[in-house]
């Protein structure tokens, strides 16, 4: 497989591709990631093949989660660092535990987030749709293969493993431990 420059306007648009919390995060408006505007024109390209139904985007449910999770723990963060040094708790999980009613405030960021992803839009892949004639292996195997064979961590091996049970061979990234997945196509950015 190889790797494809997803700032290349001229680049062709595969049939469908699962996209990566890396990828998504950086479509934030405000969005501190360098390569936010090559994302951003990456997800306009998308759209219209979408609409024409000529291409599927995918988010499976470990890449949704991680995005929460990042979404929810920098606003806990946030939240944390306007509290009083001398009387805050030691860190922001340390607030979490003691105020779990805490999290409420980042419901609307996710809220925010959701509307986003819909404007691509993207299809959410659920465990019960695999594709017809994926590969048929226990999740635990998949995964413990993807670590061992890419050296990733298990967050980005699930994703691998999600990625093969819907039978997508195409994920778009800007995560640089990807670019060692032989396995699939990887739009990304820089080369």
């Amino acid at each position: 497989m190889a790797l494809y420059d997803l700032a290349d306007p001229t680049l062709a648009l595969p049939s469908q591709l699962v996209l990566d919390a890396s990828f998504l995060l950086a479509l934030r408006p405000g969005d501190g990631n360098p390569y936010a505007a090559a994302v951003q024109a990456f997800a306009r390209r998308l759209r219209p093949a979408i609409a024409a139904l000529e291409l599927a985007a995918w988010i499976v449910l470990p890449v949704l989660q991680e995005c929460y999770h990042i979404i929810l723990t920098g606003r806990l963060r946030r939240t944390w660092e306007t509290l009083n040094p001398t009387t805050r708790p030691a860190n922001w999980l340390a607030l979490y535990k003691r105020q779990p009613e805490i999290l409420k405030q980042g419901l609307a960021d996710l809220r925010r987030f959701d509307t986003l992803l819909a404007t691509i839009p993207v299809t959410f892949a659920y465990q019960q749709a695999s594709a017809p004639g994926s590969k048929v292996s226990a999740p635990d195997e998949r995964l413990r293969y993807f670590i061992a064979r890419y050296h990733l961590l298990p967050q980005d091996a699930l994703i691998c493993a999600e990625a093969e049970r819907l039978g997508v061979p195409t994920v778009a990234t800007l995560d640089s431990d990807w670019r060692r997945v032989t396995e699939f196509d990887i739009y990304t950015t820089p080369i």
